[in-house]
């Protein structure tokens, strides 16, 4: 189990610092490219090129991902862990908690009379009769 978590950190690590030097190397390139824009009368065309260069940054990514979340799979089920059923419970389980948080959001602002903070309009008055007190 220890080999499963200190190969998931160093790829992770792996994975966190490719990820920082190309997020640095599109800054930069996002920075050039509004000074580029800024002082250039074709906004439209810098906009154009400076969204082709974040979909050929996203393409270079893709491949990165792709390949660690297979070795992460492949290491998994050496060790019989299922990813795949992890995942798929993950989503559910969020799927359900959010359906039951918009529920509730749903029933508190109806129980509130539509109060944007949440609290009802008893709750509210009890605590200014609290602060106007003189003691």
């Amino acid at each position: 189990m220890n080999e499963i978590l200190t190969k998931v950190q160093t790829d992770l690590n792996k994975l966190q610092k490719t990820l920082e030097r190309e997020g640095e190397v599109l800054i930069s390139k996002i920075k050039d490219a509004a000074t580029k824009a800024a002082s250039n009368k074709s906004v439209v065309a810098k906009r154009k090129e400076f969204e082709k260069l974040v979909e050929t940054q996203f393409k270079k990514f893709e491949p990165a991902l792709d390949k660690f979340y297979k070795d992460l799979k492949v290491t998994a089920e050496r060790y019989g862990v299922n990813l795949d059923k992890i995942e798929d419970r993950v989503k559910t389980t969020t799927g359900k908690a959010t359906g039951r948080l918009k529920k509730k959001a749903k029933e508190m602002q109806s129980k509130d009379g539509g109060s944007p903070r949440g609290a009802s309009k008893k709750s509210q008055s009890v605590s200014r009769k609290k602060a106007t007190k003189k003691v």
